[in-house]
């Protein structure tokens, strides 16, 4: 896969202020603490003079179409150039996030609708491109990951979706088991498109979990991630396939859209029971995501990606390798002016943070094999007409020479009837014994042994055997010849078999190293899971079991591939050498983990030591109070 880089540029951050509400309106509340200036990109809040400055402003008047055009645009333009583009909507909950990114209403629908309107409408528009466009549906819901397009019927793995890190994509990570479904291919209209985009996107919002509170009546009560995969390839003809200078580029862009949850107070939305649940788990998952917001400004921080399952799953776009694009939602009552002031130095922080998106560009396999399997048949036919060709030459020759010799005989048997002395044999008739081809051999017993040479001398007769002796010696020696050459070309055909084996053997011994390093990345996934199921269980203070269970191998002893270049090798040391610091910092961790509960059972264990001491005094002192008053009576 290719990792084009372009310049370093800052996240996109946008902020826009929701218009006062019923319950605003109904308390007389003071809505004029947040204040927009004119430029558009400036937001003063209360007597604060410090302005906050954003990428634009959105004031409680602007429309869906405004914010669409500006913030999510470019987006998918840049999904369509190969990029990652990740959008995301965080605030205060009440304000506004979900109705900016995917409202449903006719006339005022969110982002995701019409980022969804434009990718098909692009596609319809390029002529020259095939599309397959794929999609997911995902929700977060108290650090649970949930397949919102899973069927009900569809099996259930026990172990859950997990978070697992890509092995095409370095620093990426994909979700297994999810559901990917396809929403558009070649052979599928724009409108078809939408409507099957759409239609996925309604039946997992249909499954997500929402619920009331003293603050949104609709309350989101997990983050949702709707991905779409945008593989687009050039069309080609059977021409194109052969031109080495048409462009057989496939680029892999992905348009992310996330819908969060907001923060909140208990205090302020009244949530008890599960509501509270919840409220404490959106809450934790949005505290570590500004946790790495802000981790990000610093390289000198350790950004804790891992601590929660959004920023794991957000992990490769919000490290700058993808295009992330963020609005800021706030309500304008004075009452929540802490949780927008929060909201806003959320946004001020990640508006530093520098990306350098990468363009995922590979091989379009598909015009490669066509291309290959093309000039396997021009080859193929090229080789055919050769070999026909010298065949054909071959028996031609063959043919000519037993005319040659025919001719010569018959003149020979002329002479003998004619009782002359045959002349000795010209250079026409010796030609063909010197070129003599394939199949023609010294005739069986001798051409001499067979001959009649009535009314020849015995002179002339011995020196005429003497001629053909020779002659059939020289068709000994070219059938010899002949013999070689096959043997030779039997010789040249069994190397060119056996390059063709070599070939195959490599083409496998590379698709069994890439199993392994598969297999090598899945073990090490399983290693950290039961890493993390271990720290689980020390928390709970079942630090026996913990131990027991954890096998951890920090070892990798496989080789460097052949062929590797020492830059690649590099990067993959570099990538190793960042996953064993963070593994050392798990493992600290963990440590100092399982060093507490130590502790904490030791002295569970004095505790319960000194009650069974208290209750053995308690127990002899009501003995003896017993057998006191046991005696008095007597």
């Amino acid at each position: 896969m290719s990792g084009k880089k372009r310049e370093a540029k800052t996240i996109q951050v946008f902020f826009r202020l929701r218009p006062p509400n019923g319950g605003e309106k109904e308390r007389k509340e003071n809505c004029n603490v947040v204040k927009l200036e004119k430029d558009q990109q400036t937001v003063i809040l209360g007597e604060n003079t410090n302005p906050y400055n954003f990428t634009k402003t959105f004031g409680g008047d602007s429309k869906q179409t405004d914010v669409f055009d500006n913030v999510a645009r470019k987006a998918v333009e840049d999904a369509f150039d190969g990029f990652h583009g990740l959008m995301f909507v965080y605030g205060q909950t009440g304000t506004g996030k979900t109705f900016t990114m995917s409202n449903q209403t006719k006339g005022q629908e969110g982002m995701l609708q019409r980022c969804v309107d434009l990718v098909f409408n692009k596609i319809k528009d390029d002529k020259s491109g095939d599309y397959e466009v794929n999609c997911t549906f995902i929700q977060i819901y108290q650090e649970v990951i949930e397949d919102l397009l899973r069927d009900k019927h569809d099996p259930v793995d026990k172990k859950g979706i997990m978070i697992r890190d890509d092995p095409n994509i370095e620093g990426g990570v994909y979700l297994s088991p999810v559901k990917q479904l396809n929403c558009y291919n070649s052979g599928s209209t724009a409108q078809e498109g939408i409507t099957n985009s759409l239609k996925m996107f309604h039946k997992g919002d249909s499954n997500r979990s929402v619920g009331s509170t003293a603050m949104n009546a609709v309350s989101s009560r997990s983050h949702t991630v709707f991905t779409l995969y945008i593989t687009r390839r050039n069309k080609m003809t059977e021409e194109d396939y052969d031109d080495d200078t048409a462009n057989k580029e496939e680029f892999n862009g992905r348009l992310i859209l996330v819908d969060l949850a907001g923060c909140e107070r208990q205090k302020k939305t009244g949530a008890g029971g599960e509501r509270l649940t919840e409220a404490n788990a959106i809450n934790g998952s949005l505290l570590v995501l500004g946790k790495c917001i802000k981790a990000l400004t610093d390289p000198r921080q350790f950004v804790p990606y891992r601590e929660s399952k959004l920023t794991r799953i957000l992990q490769y776009s919000l490290a700058g390798h993808g295009k992330t694009t963020i609005v800021i939602t706030a309500g304008p009552s004075e009452r929540n002016m802490d949780e927008t002031r929060s909201a806003i130095e959320f946004g001020q922080r990640a508006m530093t943070i520098k990306q350098q998106a990468k363009k995922h560009v590979e091989i379009d396999y598909k015009a490669l094999c066509k291309k290959l399997q093309a000039q396997l048949d021009s080859r193929g036919d090229i080789l055919n007409e050769q070999l026909k060709a010298e065949i054909k030459a071959s028996f031609e020759e063959q043919l000519n020479q037993k005319d040659e010799r025919i001719k010569f005989l018959e003149a020979e048997l002329s002479l003998y009837k004619t009782d002359e002395s045959p002349p000795p044999p010209s250079s026409k008739h010796e030609e063909p014994s010197k070129t003599t081809g394939a199949g023609l051999t010294a005739p069986s017993g001798g051409l001499a042994s067979k001959m009649s040479f009535t009314g020849m001398s015995s002179a002339g007769k011995e020196k005429y055997r003497q001629q053909m002796k020779g002659l059939e010696e020289k068709l000994d020696t070219k059938g010899h010849e002949i013999s070689s050459l096959k043997k030779e070309k039997l010789e040249l055909a069994r190397e060119k078999n056996d390059l063709d084996a070599r070939l195959q053997q490599k083409t496998y011994n590379m698709n069994i190293l890439a199993m392994k390093l598969q297999g090598d990345l899945r073990s090490k996934e399983e290693q950290l899971q039961k890493m993390q199921t271990a720290l689980l269980k020390v928390q709970k203070g079942d630090f026996m079991s913990a131990t027991a269970k954890l096998d951890i191998d920090d070892t990798d002893s496989s080789p460097r591939p052949d062929g590797m270049q020492d830059s690649d090798y590099i990067q993959k040391l570099q990538f190793a050498i960042r996953k064993m610091r963070e593994r050392e910092a798990m493992m600290t961790s963990y440590h100092e983990k399982a060093r507490e509960a130590i502790m904490y059972q030791a002295n569970k264990a004095e505790d319960l030591k000194e009650k069974l001491n208290r209750e053995s005094e308690k127990r002899r002192k009501v003995e003896d109070k017993y057998d006191k008053l046991k005696g008095s009576k007597k």
